[in-house]
């Protein structure tokens, strides 16, 4: 298999259009046609990673967090920024990243089912954004353009790819008498069947789709639209619930995520409803009590957080960043290699041992 194949298995899994609009999921550094026959999955792509995938001979390393949030300038080993890109690069490993798309589909999903959470909603609704392209075509036209974009990678929605609508109708113009129109006659109006298409599309092709149309349409200047619109997604974070009420939240929580969180807010009583937004969740302990949670397991929470939490009697569990993603990363192996079976390739997987960046002294 190819890196490309892995970028595709991932926008399957968790598609792009699923993250936040601060986000940079996807291919970081590397060559989309380098073979791949063995990769790594890990949660950071930290130098320490990059090294211990390049002794493992690994020609991938998947992760949780992105290489490169904001642009940079430059690229050099004496840059603590950049350095793990260099090394990447340097040793032929190509890093992908499913960061806030995964989150949607696959992190908290992992923590409720180790948790045996029944029950269970988003904490907070999400859209994803789409564009809907517009385009008014000769019909004997209609399918060269509509394959062009198509090609692009546009027409995708949910699991089914091609995707479009079209009708049929009129159009007319009028054209200059020095025009030398596709069809009619310069300087009188025509009229012409014609087919409105549609496509769906994410954001980021609509360069692409707008080329592909202007490569393909006959007329010199097609009428093209696009219009913003948005589809509920699958949302953040969970909420779920135990039944019977467990008589012993604390311990079992700590038991399955480690004793160095911390708690917030009241001494958890008999509990039933649980609250789950891994990572950096501490903004969503107003939600969570909203909601009818009893208790908030998250990854990070702030003083004033905290504070708020005792204030409105919601229980927090800061677990720790690390302790409530990392788990997610045997789904994000299991999916992939389930894949990478049904595709007939041969690449092997492997979780990498990662040390949590916070310990006890």
């Amino acid at each position: 298999m190819k890196v490309k194949d892995f970028l595709d298995i991932i926008e399957c899994l968790a598609p792009s259009g699923l993250a936040l609009d601060w986000d940079n999921p996807g291919l970081q550094v590397g060559d989309p046609s380098a073979k791949v026959e063995r990769a790594a999955l890990a949660l950071d792509p930290s130098l320490a990673n990059i090294r211990l995938a390049l002794d493992l001979d690994c020609q991938l390393l998947v992760t949780h967090h992105p290489l490169i949030f904001k642009p940079v300038k430059r690229l050099s080993f004496s840059d603590p920024a950049t350095a793990t890109a260099c090394l990447a690069l340097s040793g032929g490993l190509a890093v992908i990243s499913a960061h806030t798309n995964w989150d949607a589909v696959g992190v908290a999903q992992e923590l409720a089912d180790l948790l045996e959470l029944e029950n269970r909603r988003p904490l907070e609704g999400h859209c994803r954004r789409f564009l809907k392209l517009v385009v008014f075509v000769p019909e004997s036209h209609e399918e060269k353009v509509r394959r062009a974009v198509h090609a692009t990678g546009a027409g995708t929605i949910g699991g089914y790819d091609g995707c479009f609508f079209w009708a049929q109708g009129r159009g007319g113009f009028k054209s200059p008498p020095e025009a030398q129109p596709f069809l009619g006659q310069p300087g009188a109006e025509h009229v012409t069947p014609e087919a409105r298409l549609e496509i769906v599309l994410p954001p980021q092709l609509r360069d692409e789709a707008t080329m592909a149309v202007l490569a393909t349409h006959p007329y010199e200047e097609p009428a093209l639209e696009f219009h913003e619109i948005a589809v509920p997604g699958p949302g953040f974070g969970l909420i779920g619930s135990w039944d019977p009420p467990r008589q012993d939240a604390a311990g079992f929580l700590q038991g399955l995520l480690g004793p160095n969180g911390l708690w917030a807010g009241p001494e958890p009583g008999p509990v039933s409803t649980v609250a789950l937004m891994p990572g950096s969740g501490g903004g969503y302990v107003e939600a969570a009590h909203a909601q009818g949670a009893q208790i908030l397991v998250t990854g990070d929470v702030g003083h004033h957080q905290a504070l708020m939490a005792s204030e409105i009697g919601l229980t927090v569990f800061s677990a720790g960043h690390f302790e409530t993603e990392r788990p997610s990363l045997a789904r994000l192996a299991r999916e992939l290699a389930r894949e990478v079976a049904s595709a007939g390739g041969g690449t092997e997987l492997t979780i990498l041992d990662e040390i949590p960046p916070f310990r006890r002294i």
